[in-house]
């Protein structure tokens, strides 16, 4: 394991279950599901909610093993195989309609702030310590997530996406970039996130100090690709506990 650098020149952060949480994933599996059904309908196929929700959840099991072999799948990705699925062309504006209703599924039914995320944020600032998000984008693209960050003020210095850089966490695109961001040596940054195979094994490739923040979830999701000994150099329950953490 690494030292933690107290401070650190650097602060880099995942999204989903680190800085925000969704509110309703079942919620926003219906609507996706609904958009499909409503689409198939107006092409004369007729297919229920549950089997739309089925093949919407189909498609995220594909976007995984995407993500996990490090290619971008998306939304347009799973819209384009639902549509095939059913036997309908995947044509525009059909194809685009679609895609966006899985793009913004999640926002639409709602995001909240990880409790003391912005304080946390807040406390780094005043250290003038500076910050990089590291987020891989799955079904929630880029722009959506810039979207969910801004309604609920969550301010960073920069911002580094999947959908954008190319190739998701764990592998060393992104890290690296928020290091040539920040101006800082990975020895001497520290990354924080919620999951050991993309947050933890990344930013041990980097070089760089790893935090698992379990105030959302406490990961235990251990794939194949993942060796079971990966663990961070500390684990954050609350973010309160940041500052003391960080030597702030």
């Amino acid at each position: 394991m690494s030292a933690i650098p107290r401070p650190p020149r650097a602060v880099t952060l995942d999204c989903w279950s680190t800085l925000l949480r969704k509110l309703d994933s079942g919620g926003a599996l219906r609507q996706r599901g609904a958009a499909l059904a409503d689409l198939a309908r107006r092409r004369g196929r007729e297919i229920t909610p549950e089997a739309a929700m089925e093949l919407i959840d189909r498609s995220w099991a594909l976007h995984l093993d995407e993500w996990r072999a490090g290619r971008a799948f998306g939304p347009a990705g799973a819209a384009r195989w639902c549509l095939d699925e059913l036997g309908l062309a995947a044509t525009a504006p059909d194809l685009d309609d679609l895609a966006e209703a899985i793009a913004t599924g999640t926002l639409s039914v709602g995001t909240a702030v990880v409790d003391g995320a912005a304080e946390a944020l807040e406390a780094l600032h005043r250290a003038g310590i500076p910050t990089a998000l590291i987020c891989d984008t799955g079904f929630t693209p880029s722009r959506v997530v810039r979207e969910a960050l801004r309604m609920h003020h969550l301010r960073l210095d920069h911002s580094f996406f999947s959908d954008e850089v190319g190739i998701p966490k764990p592998h060393p695109p992104m890290f690296l970039a928020a290091l040539e961001a920040t101006g800082a040596e990975p020895g001497e940054a520290v990354h924080i996130g919620d999951l050991r195979r993309t947050d933890v094994a990344g930013a041990r490739a980097a070089g760089m100090a790893a935090v698992r923040f379990a105030g959302v979830h406490d990961d235990g999701w251990m794939p194949e690709d993942c060796k079971p000994d990966v663990e961070a150099d500390a684990v954050l329950y609350r973010w309160a506990h940041l500052p003391d953490l960080l030597g702030l």
